[in-house]
């Protein structure tokens, strides 16, 4: 299977009410995403995207993975080996980085 992946990487104006993924490191995200997929030989199964904002400010850094309609936030730098590995190498979501309240509408329609 393919994986469509995007990450937000929306910057807000200083000072924003609402947080930004972009000042909580979306874009060191994304540019280790990319290292650890081309790492990991998966270049051919995943498509990384860029994406303004998401909807989900509140857990930025948030990244969704549209081909199983997976939602991750806090995602660090740290967790992108564990997400390329599990996830898209060896199938298994990381349940401890999921948005809670968005994967619970995924399953319940």
């Amino acid at each position: 299977m393919k994986h469509l992946v995007y990450v937000c990487t929306n910057l807000r104006a200083e000072g924003s009410s609402k947080p930004s993924c972009a000042r909580r490191g979306s874009e060191k995200v994304l540019e280790c995403l990319k290292a650890e997929v081309e790492k990991q030989g998966l270049s051919e199964q995943l498509e990384i995207e860029t994406t303004t904002c998401l909807g989900a400010c509140e857990n930025g850094c948030t990244m969704l993975v549209h081909s199983d309609t997976t939602w991750y936030g806090a995602v660090t730098p740290d967790d992108v080996a564990e997400l390329v590995e599990s996830h898209f190498k060896n199938g298994k979501p990381v349940a401890r980085l999921f948005i809670k309240r968005l994967m619970l509408r995924r399953l319940t329609g």
